[in-house]
């Protein structure tokens, strides 16, 4: 498997740092500028401390310098905490002092206009120029529990973690990314890392992404975002952590106008496209969260280290109720819950009373609180059936959990290596039961109480792992572009002014796509003469660089069977035209062979503002724009990306065959898009849209009917 190494260079002085001054540091350590020191001793950080303020000698026994330049010794990281005014020379002082890394706390920058941002450029400018990596401004800082390292204000360094854990969180916003923390705290799950990015003014949330994946102290990653300022870097740390196995959970704000606003106030970030954001997530692997819970879930299910070999699971409940409610949660979240096999079934019928199911979902019944061994023996017979990937275990009261009764499921569990999902209903906070959860929990076996969350952490688990095994096995590569293919494009994209059908046409025919059998015709006779060249039936189309909308300006006839009837279209077309646009430029029409109904398509380019090209799918003809029925991925694609394109949409079975119809020739859709995609990194600095709609595919091959090309 290949493996690839993003971190940008300086970043680990932020997580192994062998000194850290406290600039602007203050004697009070639970004001905002002395909690790092405050939390750097507590935690007993194993390097130097420097506190920098002129005003004192000393802090809390430590040695108190006036300047980051009188400090003897190197330092690696520095977290400035002084005023806004202050916080320029206080990063030339550590550019001139040859610090690695710096974390500046002080807001005031590009989240407030165009002055502050002016300022925050600036910043950009001091790390540019001398090699100095800052996070910020305008953040809470970092925190790093293997290496002790606390460069942050938060209260969250002074919160108990209850179990150590590899995950790592990034966030846009400190508020929630504190939420998150004490969230995952409450859950179990432990968090090694945390990183509040500001308003990135040098390093982004990509750049911590790149290098988190690559840490052995890792190996989940979590980030609060609200726009991206660079896709690509974005699109490498996503491909990093897909072959370096690592998930990544990310929620995404800024879905709705108002939450776009409000992100990029907040910020300074854009926002972009929500629909391209989703479809970059599907791309990449990543995981798009809505809810605090699903990180925290998915974490547990993950971390438990038995990854799902497929999608079947068995439903193991005391009650039909929880026993339904997760199977609609599985099934809704894309899960599976197939029939056992006869051998399972016939060993739960013989544990269980004579009311209650051996079917999947399987129910007990009450009959576990009198006899607690009917639960290992049916978990007994679902671990052993061949057929079942993931166990789950709903609406069971650890009340009535024996220790004698965990021993034996634990026992079931290690002889297996097939994850198990329960989802208790908590009965009691006795000791007892407190102390059967630590085993669980140190079993590494997943406990989430809601049926929903469960499931649709499992589903993300299933997802991410199929999505790791096809980037990682490619099938096949796209079809090959002609090297000439860009030339002949590069000659009709230099013309001047906007593009008529026919040049967007001859653009897609020169990267070896099908289109109609075409000629423009100035007057009605070379119209005519054209029609016979190309056979009847013809269709006429209003041919103009101001009219890229024909049908609504009446410039389209279709099924013209005689010479009489191309005249005709002719006339009516050309006076429609300069009725509904008289200053425009009429080129004639472009007479059209009629082609073989086939299921109508539509492939397309969009100009992201994050992302750059994105090439879009969905079923052509009007109905695209009114269902909307579309999906996207950022260029380029790969053959896989291809197809998921295809299968995503909810029109996808017209291609498949319906009501006796053949099946559409996918591989030659697929190929399209391909293309497509090419056309669109070829020319990302030409073409803002392109849009051919129809394609018409067919049983064998696809044809454009219609294209195209705005030029940027």
């Amino acid at each position: 498997m290949m493996k690839f190494d993003l971190r940008p260079s300086g970043i680990d002085f932020f997580f192994h740092p062998r000194s850290i001054a406290v600039i602007g540091a203050s004697a009070n350590l639970t004001k905002l500028s002395g909690r790092p020191l405050d939390a750097l001793l507590r935690h007993k950080y194993p390097g130097a401390i420097y506190p920098v303020n002129p005003r004192y000698t000393d802090i809390a026994g430590l040695v108190c310098y006036p300047s980051i330049g009188d400090i003897p010794e190197p330092v690696d990281l520095a977290i400035v905490s002084v005023p806004i005014e202050g916080t320029l020379d206080a990063l030339r002082a550590c550019a001139a002092a040859g610090v690695k890394a710096a974390v500046v706390f002080t807001s005031g920058f590009a989240e407030t206009g165009e002055t502050g941002r002016a300022l925050q450029d600036r910043i950009a400018d001091i790390a540019r120029q001398s090699g100095l990596r800052v996070l910020g401004p305008n953040c809470l800082g970092l925190i790093y529990y293997p290496q002790t390292v606390m460069a942050s204000f938060s209260d969250i360094m002074f919160v108990d973690r209850r179990n150590a854990g590899k995950l790592a969180f990034i966030t846009q916003s400190g508020a929630f990314g504190e939420k998150t923390f004490i969230q995952a705290s409450q859950d179990g799950v432990g968090m090694n890392a945390f990183i509040s990015v500001g308003n990135e003014a040098d390093l982004q949330f990509a750049d911590f992404i790149a290098h988190l994946v690559a840490d052995e102290n890792i190996d989940l990653v979590g980030v609060y975002l609200e726009g991206a300022k660079d896709g690509l870097k974005f699109r490498r740390a996503a491909e990093a952590a897909l072959v370096a196995g690592k998930p990544v959970l990310i929620k995404k704000v800024g879905r709705t106008a108002a939450g776009t606003r409000a992100a990029q106030s907040h910020t300074g970030s854009l926002a972009g496209n929500d629909r391209i954001y989703d479809a970059f997530f599907r791309q990449t692997g990543i995981l798009r969260i809505d809810e605090l819970r699903d990180l925290t879930s998915f974490a547990q299910v993950f971390q438990s280290g038995r990854a799902p070999q497929g999608r079947n699971v068995a439903i193991l409940t005391d009650s039909g109720g929880p026993g339904v409610e997760m199977a609609d949660r599985c099934e809704e979240f894309g899960l599976a819950v197939p029939e056992l096999s006869e051998a399972s079934r016939r060993a739960i019928s013989a544990a269980i009373p004579s009311y209650g199911s051996a079917r999947n979902p399987i129910d007990m019944t009450a009959a576990i609180m009198t006899d607690d061994a009917l639960y290992t023996k049916c978990l007994r017979a679902i671990f052993a059936d061949d057929a079942i990937d993931v166990v789950f275990a709903p609406g069971i009261f650890m009340s009535y959990v024996s220790p004698h009764l965990l021993d034996e499921t634990l026992d079931i569990y290690f002889a297996s290596d097939k994850p198990l999902v329960l989802c208790p209903v908590w009965a009691d906070s006795s000791p007892e039961s407190q102390a059967m959860v630590e085993r669980v929990r140190k079993a590494g076996i997943p406990m989430i109480p809601e049926a929903s969350d469960a499931a649709r952490a499992v589903a993300a688990w299933v997802r991410w792992t199929e999505k790791r095994k096809a980037f990682t096995a490619p099938v096949g590569p796209g079809p090959a572009v002609p090297a000439s293919a860009a030339q002949k494009a590069k000659k009709i994209l230099q013309k001047q002014g906007a593009l008529t059908e026919a040049d967007s046409k001859k653009v897609l025919a020169a990267y070896g796509i099908p289109v109609t059998k075409e000629e423009p015709a100035a007057s009605a006779a070379a119209a005519v003469a054209a029609a016979r060249r190309i056979g009847y039936p013809v269709a006429l189309k209003v041919l103009s660089p101001d009219i890229p909308h024909k049908t609504e300006a009446g410039g389209i006839r279709l099924n013209l069977c005689s010479d009489a009837a191309v005249r005709r279209a002719f006339a009516e077309i050309m006076k429609s035209a300069r009725a509904y646009a008289p200053r425009a430029a009429l080129d004639g029409v472009l007479v059209q062979e009629m082609l073989e109904p086939g299921v109508e398509a539509i492939v397309g380019i969009t100009r992201d503002p994050v992302f750059g090209p994105a090439v879009m799918f969905g079923l052509g003809g009007i109905l695209v724009e009114v269902l909307q029925d579309v999906s996207f991925r950022v260029a380029p694609l790969s053959r896989a990306d291809a197809a998921e394109m295809i299968r995503e949409v909810k029109g996808a079975r017209l291609l498949s065959g319906v009501r006796g119809r053949a099946a559409a020739d996918l591989k030659a859709l697929s190929d399209v898009i391909l293309k497509v995609s090419q056309l669109a990194l070829d020319y990302a600095d030409v073409i803002e849209e392109l849009d051919i709609n129809p394609l018409v595919v067919y049983p064998k091959g696809v044809r454009v009917a219609d294209a195209l090309i705005v030029k940027r």
